[in-house]
């Protein structure tokens, strides 16, 4: 089986509008906000809120402006809290006279604002006169890349000396929150369709080879399983949850992707590298298998419980979607299933699929990473340093972790460089579809960054280690050969010992304790 680090794409669903209150924090954002004494705004239509990538939209905004006087002056500012999220196309700025303001009255007897004109000259006693100035503002948005982020309007009065307006007097400001979102291209569907047949392809072949006796085998000397297992779905969910408060707290869409990046189960990849490293390869498949399978119950239930810390994102919480998790993890765990059924009942299917695995593979994965980072070149844009630190603290660390458990329990060499790859490379193709297809955009669009960070990071170091040990093997090939044979001969008295006990396996003991 192997592992292809892909970007898929974020899918823009209708989604109920959000209403919201000026002041409300976004991803961490200053949420310092007053409402202005004397002026209210409001945007006509809901969806106004709601922008899309690489597109100008205009919106209108109303406004009620009281003033102090015939002469005031009110500055409207407008500004983006973050210009590279989407920014004011025009007017950045607006300039209103109190000169036509309309005189209304507040009943004392009634709230109740009526807008009718009052002659000064007729005053009532129960009755409560404002200067009112009320209009329509057209505001041009361009929307630059996904996220959440505040439209900041600073208003500005007039000084009641020289009716001037300065720079440096009072200000208001009013928040309103705009979330931008990303249309799905007709080659964004392609994409999509692309990731589900190879992830269901690959996990599909890696059934129909999987040796069953090899797992048996396994299982049988259980504290290998127990141990990469153990740093799998214990230490890993608690590393990924101290990675996401340490680096990402302030991001919690990021931060969630961190948590669920590091609660997925063993990748395929981790087969290869097992193999060119001279590890346990059948210890190997064996962690890669069970922790698939028992995916569907750990990663919910970290989900559950330190997971709910990530979904609070201000005044806005996500629900955890634990059916489109389950859904999800499903598209892996059948297929796999199906496969091993396959290899055992349809044997002429399994000789073809494994007859196709390769070209189907190679085909893929060109596909993927041309038509994927074409379709998905915004999600690059995304990548910050504490993405990118997040994405290499949470495997670097996996890997060392495990192999020091490992070592501690005392495994053999050989299961110590297993169970340290096995708990380091993470299937984070898992988190990166969850997040995608399990939560409302943009906040799984969001999350996904910090998998694929993880997902490019994960292998560098392994695959440096495995050119200087290739290198290592072809300038020591008497050395090499010698360890290996010694090995292969442990291993294979090992099998017939725990088999029967044959006089050619004692002599075997005998010559080999000599």
């Amino acid at each position: 089986m192997v592992m292809c680090v892909c970007v898929a794409i974020g899918v823009c669903e209708e989604v109920e509008p959000e209403y919201t209150v000026p002041g409300v924090g976004i991803e961490g954002n200053d949420t310092s906000s007053t409402t202005p004494k004397g002026f209210n705004a409001f945007f006509d239509n809901p969806m106004d809120f709601f922008l899309f990538m690489d597109e100008v939209k205009t919106v209108s905004m109303s406004y009620r402006l009281v003033c102090d006087r015939v002469a005031e002056k009110v500055q409207l500012t407008f500004r983006s809290q973050d210009p590279d999220r989407f920014f004011v196309v025009s007017p950045d700025r607006v300039l209103i006279s109190c000169e036509n303001a309309t005189e209304t009255f507040v009943s004392m007897e009634n709230t109740s604002i009526t807008t009718t004109p009052i002659s000064s000259l007729s005053p009532m006693a129960d009755q409560l006169y404002e200067l009112v100035q009320s209009d329509k503002i057209r505001l041009h948005l361009s929307a630059v890349l996904l996220g959440r982020r505040n439209l900041v309007i600073t208003v500005r009065r007039s000084s009641p000396d020289n009716n001037s307006i300065s720079d440096d007097g009072n200000t208001d400001q009013l928040l309103f929150p705009f979330v931008i979102n990303r249309k799905m291209s007709k080659l964004d569907l392609a994409f999509r369709i692309i990731v589900y047949f190879f992830l269901i392809f690959i996990t599909l072949a890696f059934g129909c080879k999987l040796d069953l006796k090899v797992v048996k085998e396994s299982v049988k000397k259980p504290i290998a399983v127990s141990v990469g297992l153990g740093c799998q779905y214990l230490v890993m969910p608690l590393l990924g949850y101290a990675v996401a408060k340490l680096v990402a707290s302030d991001q919690p869409s990021v931060a969630l992707g961190i948590f669920l990046a590091g609660c997925c189960p063993g990748g395929g990849a981790s087969n290869i590298y097992s193999h060119l490293l001279d590890g346990d390869l059948s210890l190997s498949i064996t962690m890669t298998l069970i922790s698939t399978i028992t995916a569907i119950g750990f990663l919910p239930l970290w989900m559950y419980t330190l997971g709910q810390e990530f979904l609070q994102d201000g005044n806005k919480k996500l629900d955890v979607p634990f059916f489109n998790i389950f859904t999800t993890l499903l598209l892996l765990i059948i297929p796999l299933l199906v496969g091993i059924g396959v290899q055992y009942k349809l044997p002429k299917v399994k000789r073809f699929i494994l007859k196709i695995v390769t070209p189907v593979t190679i085909v893929a994965i060109i596909l993927l990473l041309s038509v994927g980072i074409y379709s998905n070149l915004f999600i690059f844009k995304l990548f910050n340093p504490n993405v990118i630190l997040a994405g290499c603290l949470l495997p670097y660390f996996g890997y060392v972790i495990g192999g020091i458990i490992a070592f501690i329990l005392r495994q053999p060499w050989v299961k110590i460089k297993t169970i340290a790859i096995e708990t380091g490379m993470q299937n984070t193709s898992v988190a990166f579809i969850i997040l995608l297809y399990a939560f409302p955009p943009p906040d799984g669009q969001l999350a996904a960054v910090a998998p694929a960070a993880s997902a490019v990071m994960t292998p560098l170091p392994l695959f440096v280690i495995t050119i200087i040990f290739v290198i290592y093997k072809k300038c020591n090939p008497e050395k090499y050969q010698k360890v290996t044979q010694k090995d292969e001969e442990a291993k294979e008295l090992e099998l017939e010992i725990n088999g029967n006990i044959t006089p050619e396996s004692l002599e075997k003991a005998r010559v080999s304790n000599i």
